[in-house]
């Protein structure tokens, strides 16, 4: 009887081992799905963000950007010297930042 009963408190052991393990294991699963569930919406706008820019026309800068081979050695690498390129690039990406923030609710900047 000793044995059985020794048989018996195995059994509940390894069942309540097994049943310790499966809780383990869903605790791990529903922390990766809060995790995911975090991270989803994040992933959706960085999605639109990439369809908007995609979707933007730039056939006219693509068009004036050619002009620029148009012009003589001298003077191109006269522009280079003085650095046009470069104060161009700057200037086209604070009137960006500057569009950019326009689009965000209550910061208005000057306007």
């Amino acid at each position: 009887m000793a044995a059985g009963f020794t048989m018996l408190l195995a059994k509940i052991a390894a069942a309540l081992g097994w049943i310790g393990e499966l809780f383990v294991k869903v605790f791990a699963a529903l922390w990766d799905m809060v995790c995911d569930a975090w991270c989803w919406p994040f992933e959706q706008a960085l999605k639109i963000a990439v369809s908007a820019v995609n979707s933007l026309e730039l056939g006219a800068l693509q068009g004036s950007l050619q002009s620029w081979g148009s012009l003589p050695g001298d003077v191109l690498n006269v522009l280079g010297l003085l650095g046009v390129g470069q104060a161009l690039s700057i200037i086209g990406a604070a009137i960006g930042i500057r569009l950019a923030l326009q689009l965000i609710p209550f910061t208005r900047l000057g306007s």
